[in-house]
């Protein structure tokens, strides 16, 4: 810190709350030169919002992440033209509400299955070229559109930071780029939480902040006892057919309070469909949901009453099932 700079401190209990970072430009080798006016979303944000300059006049948005939603709005109110929105996948990677508030309400086009296949200008942008994608992801040849703009804001996702978990040893989620967590929110390091978007990537802050709180109650709870209580059988849970990952990824049923929330995302956009949720291969929800999709996050409830009715359980099970 800047009074003592460097130092250590050994402690009995650490929560990994790193959150996360924008993914660059770098990350998505778009062919072209390297000229100003290219920002990742959330430092036009901090510009505009904080700062008090304009990146730019004629903006055009890659990903539709909420970010990049946001800023498409907020661009339009400080007098710039936003262009379009560009989508890689076929689907927004943001909030439905964030669609229709800050494009559709002020005309903004939102293209899926695009993206930037070229950038044009040396010293300043002068535009860039779009192009439809297959399903694979690759442009189509044909489909090139060119925009003039002296502005491309990057919404292309957001990667939990944590280089500092790797170098721990802490096991990491391929899904999430996050650790891998229990009910208590405890890595496979012995009194190592994480917790926010350092764990995986929200879509609303009252988690991030709901989760923090969990986690420094399970920190000092380890603090306190020594270790977090309880010795009973380690139920594994397994997302399928749809569901891309859960978090917690394991339960303890003797450690865990009286509900306890399982986060996850689904891989597509899915209309008029279930949530199934198995003991092993027993049905025990089977909720209804009109519209899912990547850019929310959905939740169940586990009751610890009805777990403990099952002390032989060994994985719960959650998927996507079809109406």
């Amino acid at each position: 810190n800047r009074e003592e700079g460097l130092f250590e401190i050994q402690a009995r209990a650490v929560i990994l709350a790193m959150g996360c970072r924008e993914r660059s430009r770098g990350a998505l080798n778009i062919p072209g030169y390297r000229p100003a006016g290219i920002y990742c979303a959330g430092t036009a944000q901090r510009l505009v919002n904080m700062e008090g300059f304009m990146p730019g006049r004629e903006v055009v948005i890659l990903g539709s992440g909420d970010i990049g939603l946001i800023m498409a709005r907020r661009m339009t109110l400080e007098g710039a033209r936003v262009k379009v929105v560009a989508e890689l996948m076929p689907y927004s990677g943001g909030l439905k509400r964030n669609i229709v508030q800050c494009l559709d309400d002020y005309g903004i086009p939102l293209k899926l299955s695009h993206t930037v296949v070229d950038i044009r200008g040396k010293e300043r942008l002068e535009g860039i070229t779009l192009a439809a994608v297959d399903e694979k992801g690759k442009p189509i040849p044909g489909t090139e559109e060119d925009y003039t703009c002296d502005t491309l804001l990057l919404s292309v996702g957001l990667i939990p930071e944590n280089e500092l978990s790797n170098g721990m040893g802490v096991k990491m989620n391929r899904v999430t780029s996050g650790p891998v967590v229990n009910e208590s929110l405890e890595t496979n390091i012995e009194g190592v939480f994480a917790c926010g978007n350092v764990l995986h990537v929200h879509d609303l802050v009252d988690f991030v902040s709901e989760e923090a709180a969990a986690a420094g109650k399970n920190a000092a709870r380890y603090v306190k006892d020594g270790r977090c209580s309880g010795t009973g059988q380690e139920i594994e849970l397994s997302a399928v057919d749809g569901v891309r990952y859960t978090v917690p990824c394991t339960i303890h049923p003797d450690r865990m309070e009286d509900t306890q929330i399982v986060r996850f995302r689904v891989g597509n956009v899915y209309k008029n469909c279930y949530i199934g949720v198995y003991f092993d291969d027993e049905q025990v929800m089977h909720r209804k949901r009109p519209v899912m999709a990547p850019g929310e996050m959905e939740e169940i409830k586990l009751q610890k009453e009805k777990l403990m009715l099952h002390p032989g359980l060994k994985k719960i099970t959650i998927k996507v099932e079809e109406a």
